[in-house]
């Protein structure tokens, strides 16, 4: 038996090592967990978007937006890490009549709470976006997002707490968990086995197959998610790309794309994204899934035709039944929590990292998070 900690984290992704971080700032002795290496999961392989303008509209969802962003500002200095923090400017993209009514309410909502949106028509949009191909759209809502470097974003989390006392191991997967009288009572590896007051499962997909050990059911379900990254693009990209039409587009379909994409600081374009329904973790990219993007984006900014794709991957992406994360202690049981499944992760992640490291140490958080808890699957069983 290794020594006991204060808490196990299983899952070494952003959500994971930021709380990890959050720990060891308390003093908690901490363990993390992770499979395969750090970010190496769902985290290495996202856009890096801090997302302000596309999420859920209650008041907790946007509060956390707003500090995490004030947050993300100052985060290098406080980790001692870069990882290319930058304000951009978002276009989500118009086609339809309706869409146009739901994006005018939602950027008044947004504006009312602190995150400024407007609405521009065709025309301005054109101005704005001179190589885009605006035939067949409305207009777009327009407002200011974050990016980074996922892998950096990591990293930072990582190297922080471990300067800070936490034992983050990469290479070292779970293969087993014990429980007793509600309790989790050790982690087992295939070369130790750890005890701790407090356990966190923060492994995304791969979150169930965990759960299942001790005998635990969470509804968290995935899709697999495609991507790619060019070269370097000599036309003129500033701004960060989507469609109002995402959900409308791949909701209910085997496979289905809607094409968005960011600008990384060398020029590249990292463009997103195909989606296909499975119940297989898998990771790679498939020919119907690159052509699909590149079909899309084309069709949005002709001038990109002789970019050249470098690279594709594809990872599971997590989501529940009512796409709210799952925040917060599994009920029935005295030492077991669970953090995932975020809609919007980087934005919120400075600030809901924090907040669980406290709740998984006693403290009571500064705002209810029982719409991200656990117990609401079991109420509505």
């Amino acid at each position: 038996m290794s020594p006991t900690y204060d808490v196990i984290i299983i899952g070494g992704g952003m959500i994971g090592l930021s709380t990890a971080y959050h720990l060891a700032r308390r003093g908690a002795r901490t363990v993390l967990l992770e499979a395969g290496e750090l970010g190496g999961g769902t985290s290495a392989a996202c856009s890096g978007r801090a997302q302000t303008i596309e999420g859920h509209l209650d008041p907790l969802n946007l509060y956390l937006v707003r500090a995490g962003l004030e947050r993300l500002s100052t985060l290098e200095d406080e980790l001692g890490h870069a990882f290319s923090w930058r304000m951009v400017g978002y276009f989500c993209l118009i086609p339809s009549p309706h869409l146009w009514d739901t994006w005018t309410q939602r950027a008044r909502i947004l504006s009312e709470n602190g995150i400024p949106t407007v609405m521009v028509d065709r025309e301005e949009l054109q101005r704005a976006e001179p190589l885009l191909n605006t035939a067949g759209l409305l207009g777009a809502a327009y407002g200011q997002e974050g990016l980074l470097n996922p892998f950096h974003f990591c990293w930072a989390y990582a190297q922080a707490a471990r300067r800070l006392g936490a034992d983050i191991r990469a290479g070292t997967p779970v293969v087993g968990m014990k429980a007793a009288g509600g309790r989790v009572i050790s982690v087992e590896t295939p070369a130790e086995r750890f005890s701790a007051g407090q356990v966190m499962v923060a492994a995304g997909a791969w979150t169930p197959k965990l759960l299942a050990m001790i005998g635990e059911t969470v509804p968290i379900h995935f899709t697999h998610a495609e991507a790619f990254i060019t070269e370097r693009a000599s036309l003129a990209l500033r701004n960060t790309i989507g469609m109002a039409d995402f959900y409308e587009q791949i909701h209910g379909k085997q496979r289905a794309v809607s094409v968005g994409f960011a600008v990384e600081p060398d020029g590249a374009l990292l463009v997103t994204e195909a989606v296909t329904r499975t119940d297989t973790i898998r990771r790679g990219c498939s020919v119907w899934g690159v052509a699909g993007m590149a079909a899309h984006l084309l069709a949005l900014y002709p001038g990109l035709r002789k970019v050249r794709v470098l690279r594709g991957w594809g990872v599971p992406t997590a989501f529940t039944p009512d796409d709210e994360p799952v925040v917060g202690p599994m009920p029935g049981w005295e030492n077991l929590f669970v953090y995932g499944a975020c809609l919007e992760t980087i934005p919120t992640i400075p600030v809901l990292s924090d907040w669980v490291a406290g709740m998984m140490l006693g403290e009571e958080p500064p705002m209810d998070l029982s719409l991200y808890s656990p117990a609401r699957f079991a109420r509505a069983a």
